[in-house]
């Protein structure tokens, strides 16, 4: 079985922001998913850029090698980021996911992958000797990457098989010999990862009113949840509702999301508002 990195995308067609790094094979396809989309590729080969072959797909080229320049975008700048060695291949892994967690919209998302360490044919190479990174490649097991995306900043984190073997029997023998074999672990070559940049209910939220909206609601809410000025507090925040157009059911799920004692806030707000 093999699933491609393009097969998490969910064709569309808005105007979206979309980067690519290292994946001029891939911009073909991308521009029928998403046919609106104003699409930038990043690679190190100017001969890659000017190939005719991909001179219809309306890209904006960046020649520059991501592993060595920083990226050449302003922070919150795209929808969408495919890059397929961004864990990989990089020299300083922690440096490239935190550069593309910037360039992301506070809605945004990563698409990656990595060549799994747990895979049965790079452990029984292991065993016998053989350490299967060369260059600049470096492997990774499941918890790795989550750490890394966590500590990155990446707020909700999705795996699927990549490549994996049809035959089960190559993971089962190392699971007799007392391997995990979570999510037939041993048996995938390649995981894709989906990496948002924030939870399913911020990003619903951050999908309405600016940013400085929002901020001001989040400073209200934080005032009358800690005791500070409630009431002057309160008539500001509906105010601001009144103003902006902010829904009760979006303030509702925007206590849940950002309030500790939410139902002491909820309480406060309709008790001060009668």
């Amino acid at each position: 079985m093999k699933n491609e990195l393009l097969d998490l995308l969910v064709p569309s067609a808005e105007t979206l922001r979309i980067l690519i790094v290292d994946g001029s094979a891939y911009l073909r396809r991308l521009r029928q998913m998403h046919p609106n989309a104003e699409i930038h590729a990043v690679t190190p080969y100017a001969e890659v850029a000017e190939h005719a072959v991909l001179a219809d797909l309306r890209v904006h080229w960046h020649v520059l090698d991501w592993r060595r320049e920083p990226l050449p975008f302003a922070e919150l700048f795209f929808d969408r980021i495919v890059s397929e060695f961004a864990i990989e291949s990089a020299y300083e892994p922690y440096d490239s996911l935190m550069a593309l967690n910037r360039a992301l919209k506070e809605t945004g998302t990563l698409y990656t992958s990595y060549t799994n360490i747990r895979y049965h044919r790079i452990l029984a190479g292991l065993r016998n000797g053989e350490f299967p990174v060369r260059g600049d490649r470096h492997l990774y097991a499941k918890p790795e990457i989550v750490r890394l995306l966590n500590d990155t900043l990446y707020k909700e984190i999705h795996f699927f098989a990549g490549e994996r073997d049809d035959d089960p029997a190559g993971g089962e023998s190392w699971a007799e010999e007392g391997f995990l074999n979570i999510s037939d672990d041993l048996t995938t070559r390649t995981w894709l990862v989906r990496a948002d940049r924030s939870t399913a209910a911020a990003a619903n939220l951050k999908m309405f009113f600016s940013y400085e909206t929002r901020r001001t609601i989040a400073r209200l809410l934080h005032r009358i949840e800690y005791n500070i000025d409630v009431e002057e507090a309160v008539s500001a925040l509906h105010d601001l509702c009144k103003r902006e157009g902010i829904f009760d059911e979006y303030l509702a799920d925007f206590i849940t999301e950002v309030c500790v004692h939410d139902e002491r806030v909820r309480f406060l707000v309709d008790e001060y508002k009668k």
